[in-house]
């Protein structure tokens, strides 16, 4: 234990994390003490994970109808270009 931590009585923990031997464990700022912290519980993680992975389904979805929908032959709006040939883009550069 330093000085300081002696004479305050009080340690400036960090951030839980993961120590060699896969533990969790907080270290001291000023002296390097170690102290084991209880495993983080998240109530809501399994919540949030449904509720994206429906929401990526439902995304999922939508894009495949909108390329059903663009993939559709439209013959009049489409023009055969031959190989080499392409329409001519402008750019204009602002500064």
């Amino acid at each position: 234990m330093s000085l300081f931590c002696r004479l305050t009585r009080k340690h400036y923990w960090c951030t839980p994390h993961r120590s060699a031997d896969r533990r969790l464990v907080q270290v001291c700022y000023e002296c390097g003490a170690e102290r084991p912290t209880p495993e983080i519980r998240d109530d809501f993680a399994i919540e949030r994970f449904n509720h994206s992975l429906a929401s990526a389904r439902t995304e999922v979805a939508k894009l495949s109808a909108h390329l059903v929908e663009e993939s559709a032959p439209t013959s009049a709006s489409q023009e055969r270009i031959a190989v080499g040939q392409g329409r001519t883009s402008k750019f204009v550069l602002i500064k």
